[in-house]
């Protein structure tokens, strides 16, 4: 099965990133570009602003002697000097590595050797003092480059953001045409950026993305769903991770929006309230609390307010259905769900800083479809798609008004999407990357005949709506013979209050198993896991999901861990499990599951 869109209208857009940046600050030189907070005010950066920093370290970069194509890194959390530090990297004609702030040292020195990196570009201190412990093991890094703090001692190797600023002003005033010239004989076809792969399954491979995958998918997204420049957008998804350059970095060059950083990702509830943002994007993590703190607050009402919340939710359960029937709700819904909205979900939305929000995004791992639907009878439209780091993030997306919850949506626009006989999914379009840095063999397993080979498993309906159904290194057969897709399963566990994260198990084994970590925020769960309120909703949550499925895919044993998953240990940065590390931390766990059942 196939399924494609009609290639996307020509914009007259440029295909280069340092070219669509300068189209679009050239045309908003007094607008502001980039907000920062600075205690509890937000500060902001105007395009003009932009443009003379993404100028000045440019000239700095260039005063290394760097050729056309080396490397330069960025380790750093979210804040306009990452935007400004990757502009700057392409307007020279380099490539920028981007690494996630919360990878381990030995991590970071893989990737840096790896790709060759020339300098490096740290957020603080501490990350400076890493990099310093890790230096002679990188004969090709030649330079640090510090954003905040002061450099301990006397570094020769390493500059300040400030002394950088004023070395790209000198080297700029002795050679004023050598930046442009760099960045206006870049092609589309030129690398732009090497990404690094989650490393889920093994050692991290670099996806190498062009100007061409980065400019077109946001230019493709943009007929997907709406932007403009009124936009207010919320950074705090990892810009080392493709999803969130895409829609904040990379969309902003092309609509001229306004971008906040979230200070810290604890913040992003208190600062979408502030910002109330018109578009947002978030991993399905962020929706499951969201849901959960929101029927937390429903089930304290009493009295009266618990049957105008029971009406509520009866009215947008309606108007979903209607919904996912292709048709409007009924005139009577329709007045019901304007009289709940009034009453109940107006308030919700705007207690969340969503009573602006025109553009919901999820991505990164499956949500919910209850989730989805719950939320549509708030009032708020939650899009998911689905890609990769290797399609520059989105390959398919549901569109505003056309969604069908439990799916990702139909292919971007010039995109082609095929379903392998064994069920693979294929992609194939503008934003599929060029390969991976250094690895032909790879790169070749994976791009066959300008098809890439994603590694998850989908289906097609007659519409052209991909559903994804599991990663195919995921699938795995119990000793019984049964194959197992673990996904759905971990999907659907999350779902259920009081659960965080859950790993299902079972390759090579008599039987399906499950580790289960407890959401803190839930008060059954806070007294830990030997409590009988948190062993009831694990207890009910399994039983929940085994009603679905057939006997020799239920789980049949479980253990709940003493603490949540970490982000940069079991998680990766986009809070996807790592199995290997799983299996290997919690062995003696997962070992005593089977050795329990063996003895029963």
């Amino acid at each position: 099965m196939q399924a494609s869109e009609p290639a996307p209208q020509p914009t007259g857009l440029p295909e280069t990133v340092p070219a669509l940046f300068q189209h679009t600050a050239a045309r908003r030189p007094d607008q502001p570009a980039l907000f920062f907070k600075a205690g509890e005010r937000w500060v902001p950066i105007n395009w003009s602003e932009y443009g003379r920093a993404v100028t000045r370290l440019g000239n700095a970069l260039l005063a290394e002697g760097l050729h056309p194509q080396d490397r330069v890194a960025i380790w750093s959390a979210n804040r306009p000097e990452w935007q400004i530090a990757d502009l700057a990297i392409l307007h020279a004609g380099l490539t920028t590595v981007a690494i996630y702030q919360t990878l381990a040292p030995d991590q970071v020195k893989y990737l840096l050797s790896h790709s060759e990196s020339k300098v490096l570009i740290v957020e603080d201190v501490k990350l400076f003092e890493q990099a310093s412990a890790m230096r002679r093991e990188l004969p090709a890094l030649q330079r640090v480059i510090l954003l905040q703090g002061d450099l301990p001692g006397v570094e020769t190797w390493a500059v300040s953001w400030e002394q950088a600023m004023r070395r790209g002003d000198e080297f700029g005033r002795g050679r004023p045409g050598l930046l442009a010239s760099r960045w206006q004989a870049l092609g589309p076809d030129d690398t732009a950026s090497l990404i690094y792969t989650s490393g889920t399954t093994g050692i991290p491979k670099a996806a190498m993305l062009t100007h061409r995958n980065l400019t077109w998918t946001a230019i493709a997204t943009l007929e997907c769903f709406r932007g403009d420049a009124n936009d207010r957008v919320v950074s705090y998804l990892p810009l080392a991770h493709i999803l969130e350059r895409v829609v904040s970095h990379l969309r902003q060059l092309c609509t001229g929006c306004q971008v906040y950083f979230c200070p810290n990702i604890d913040q992003v509830r208190e600062v979408v309230h502030e910002v109330r943002p018109t578009y947002f994007t978030s991993v399905p993590r962020l929706w499951e609390k969201m849901f959960a703190g929101i029927r937390a607050e429903m089930d304290k009402v009493r009295g009266p307010r618990r049957i105008i919340r029971d009406w509520a939710l009866m009215v947008g359960a309606l108007r979903t259905a209607a919904y996912e029937h292709g048709k409007a709700p009924s005139p009577w819904v329709q007045w019901q769900w304007g009289l709940a909205d009034r009453l109940v979900f107006s308030k919700i939305r705007e207690r969340l800083g969503f009573d602006k929000v025109q553009i919901c995004i999820s991505g990164s791992a499956a949500v919910s479809p209850d989730i989805l639907r719950f939320f549509y009878g708030l009032g708020i439209e939650i899009l998911e798609g689905y890609g990769l780091t290797e399609t520059t993030a989105p390959a398919s997306f549901n569109r505003p008004g056309q969604a069908r919850f439990g799916t990702v949506g139909r292919p971007l626009p010039g995109v082609e999407i095929r379903i392998a006989p064994d069920g693979e999914i294929l992609v194939k379009g503008n934003n599929v990357f060029s390969g991976y840095f250094k690895d032909v063999k790879a790169t070749r397993e994976a791009l066959v005949d300008g098809w890439l080979q994603t590694g998850d498993i989908g289906e097609l309906d007659k519409d052209g709506f991909l559903k994804i159904t599991d990663r195919k290194k995921d699938l795995f057969k119990t000793s019984g013979g049964k194959y197992v897709a673990p996904g759905a399963m971990e999907t659907s566990l999350r779902d259920h209050r009081g659960i965080a994260q859950a790993v299902v198990l079972g390759d090579g084994r008599p039987f399906v198993a499950a580790l289960i970590t407890l959401d803190p925020d839930v008060a059954e769960t806070k007294a830990g896991a030997n409590d009988p309120g948190a062993r009831r909703l694990v207890d009910e949550a399994v039983a929940d999901v085994n009603r679905g499925l057939s006997h020799p895919e239920q789980i049949k044993k479980w253990t709940v861990l003493d603490s949540d998953f970490v982000v940069g240990d079991e998680l990766t940065p986009t809070m996807k499990v790592k199995r290997n590390r799983i299996a290997e931390k919690y062995g003696a766990e997962i070992e005593a599951i089977y050795a329990e059942k063996k003895t029963a």
